[in-house]
């Protein structure tokens, strides 16, 4: 019974949540732009990543190894607000790591229930590691919230239907733009939401949005080293196995 109980877990976390949430993004991204912690990938390329972006330098603002996401992210944040790259990192940072709030809960209160979800907000947002990572302008909160808003999609798609196509498109678009090591996890994750979803529409939708974000990606490998592939580790293994 208690399981069943659970499975039936509100469509959305209350408003409250949202509302948190909101409060501690804006705290936490002024807090983060005003007094933005060193970190030495920060500092030496998703802070000049910015900035070039912002200055219109493409060949500059992107690498494949970094892919598209943090650049452009941070980029315009630079671009619209006149905060220096470190300060722009660290802000779309935070905010990523807020956002994370609201899947999480909805995650917890499916699976544990609602007290178990309450505890789970509270001990994140006093999570020092997740933070400070956070307050680095790291890419480590998008992975996170990527993750948490796939997962949630995942869990939700029978109640939500559409919603959580958007869902976990959102969750895709991160893991599969913000850092290359994470694009595999994309991939289970779609096959996850096509095993609950039973192969429907939105199912082959959301591949098709998945291979559209990976464009960029895809293009700078291109541009590189002349292979099409979202990632250069696949390059290396496409290399050594055929040659080239």
């Amino acid at each position: 019974m208690t399981g069943n109980t659970q499975l039936t877990a509100p469509a959305s976390p209350p408003r409250a949540v949202y509302l948190i949430t909101a409060a501690v993004s804006v705290a936490v991204m002024v807090f983060a732009a005003l007094f933005p912690l060193a970190a030495t990938d920060t500092l030496c390329r998703y802070a000049p990543m910015a900035e070039a972006f912002a200055a219109g330098n493409w060949a500059e603002a992107f690498h494949p190894r970094f892919v598209t996401g943090m650049p452009v992210a941070a980029g315009l944040v630079r671009l619209l607000t006149g905060l220096d790259g470190l300060s722009s990192c660290a802000a779309v940072s935070a905010l990523a790591w807020a956002l994370c709030a609201i899947p999480l809960f909805s995650i917890a209160d499916r699976v544990f229930g609602r007290t178990a979800a309450w505890f789970a907000l509270a001990l994140y947002f006093i999570c020092p590691q997740t933070l400070l990572w956070a307050l680095k302008g790291l890419r480590e909160p998008f992975k996170i919230l990527g993750t948490l808003l796939a997962v949630d999609a995942v869990l939700c798609i029978r109640e939500r239907g559409w919603l959580a196509f958007g869902e976990a498109a959102a969750g895709l678009a991160l893991l599969l733009t913000f850092k290359a090591d994470t694009v595999l996890l994309g991939f289970i994750l779609w096959g996850a939401f096509a095993a609950v979803d039973r192969f429907r529409v939105r199912t082959w939708c959301l591949a098709a949005f998945a291979a559209l974000a990976l464009q960029g990606n895809c293009w700078l490998v291109y541009v590189w080293t002349g292979y099409w592939f979202p990632v250069p580790h696949l390059v290396r293994i496409w290399t050594r196995l055929f040659g080239g």
